[in-house]
């Protein structure tokens, strides 16, 4: 029996700064490593656990509501269902989600953060208290290892213990977390450089991830230079260096646009290119490439010029903050 009859998650979504794509495993478990900054942001999903009225059945609503299913293995969302089945959840029960973003492939980690958000509320439904080493844990091990979806593992970490952090994992798989040393005031002046927008294409990652891992030895110096970049990126958000900051985000989008034709195209070229014209410190495309959201360090005085400049040209400024709140239970009864 269930331990409550309602919960609520709250799980952030995460920008990353530099090294993402080294915490693929067929790089670092062959090539010593990776390494990559990322942080966690007031944006996430929220995913509600309840009893449903018929105990026999169970209900799960996301972009679509799947009712009445009389077992797991009838749930069409691949992490709910792996998510109940780890945790042995039985039918009587409703899983609902609800995202602050768009999150079908727009490099934001939002998969990852929905299976981390999943488990907590389905952790706390079953009355257990678990930290976020084991969240991000089983998260990797539903989406890597049952799923086998292509990627690494920085989203989930990140969605599970928050904050801004630089996030190694060795050979041997294991993950380590290293919180930025910056305080308050710091944190505060670095949200007021940041920019994100909307480009409106989502595109699903899984397939250009599979290319990037199938090709990882003919690129291998972009990936240790990448891995390099992380750390400069953690010791340059450490002394606040706002320009080496967004050099160095540019320098790892420059670096990652080689590894796959799908990364980039002309336009979303054109794009970065504007924001730097406009003022921007440097920037990058979130995620594996395509598509999804820009991320780009400019000076509070030249952020009307990007936002005007790229909002001619179609995308939408999403306003976000750098936050250190990880996964957590906003409501339990």
């Amino acid at each position: 029996m269930p331990e409550k009859t309602a919960v609520i998650s709250k799980t952030p979504f995460r920008v990353t700064f530099a090294g993402g794509g080294t915490d693929l495993p067929e790089y670092y478990r062959r090539f010593g490593g990776g390494a990559c900054v990322a942080g966690s942001i007031n944006k996430g999903i929220y995913v509600m656990v309840a009893e449903n009225f018929v105990p026999s059945e169970i209900r799960v609503s996301y972009r679509v509501t799947e009712d009445a299913r009389q077992s797991i293995d009838e749930i069409a969302h691949s992490s709910i269902r792996e998510a109940m089945r780890l945790l042995q959840i039985p039918s009587g029960i409703q899983v609902i989600t609800a995202t602050q973003m768009p999150s079908r492939g727009t490099g934001i980690g939002s998969s990852s953060s929905c299976a981390v958000g999943v488990l907590n509320a389905l952790h706390s439904w079953r009355g257990d208290r678990v930290g976020p080493r084991q969240l991000a844990r089983e998260a990797v091990r539903i989406e890597r290892e049952i799923l086998h979806e292509p990627g690494g593992v920085q989203d989930q970490y990140t969605a599970a213990y928050g904050g801004l952090n630089l996030i190694r994992v060795d050979r041997d798989d294991t993950v380590s977390v290293q919180s930025l040393q910056v305080d308050h005031d710091a944190l505060e002046t670095l949200n007021q450089n940041l920019m994100l927008f909307f480009t409106g294409v989502e595109r699903p990652s899984s397939a250009i991830h599979a290319q990037q891992a199938s090709a990882i030895e003919s690129h291998i110096d972009e990936y240790r230079a990448m891995k390099d970049l992380a750390l400069q990126s953690a010791a340059a958000i450490e002394k606040l260096d706002l320009p080496e900051i967004g050099r160095l985000m540019e320098e790892n989008w420059e670096l990652k646009r080689r590894l796959s034709d799908g990364v980039t195209n002309p336009t979303i070229d054109a794009w970065c290119a504007v924001a730097k014209r406009e003022g921007a410190f440097g920037g990058k495309l979130l995620g594996a490439g395509g598509g999804g959201f820009l991320f780009f360090v400019v000076p509070p005085e030249r952020q009307r010029d990007v936002q005007h400049a790229l909002g001619s040209l179609g995308l939408m400024r999403k306003p976000i903050r750098l936050d250190i709140q990880g996964s957590s239970l906003v409501f339990e009864e």
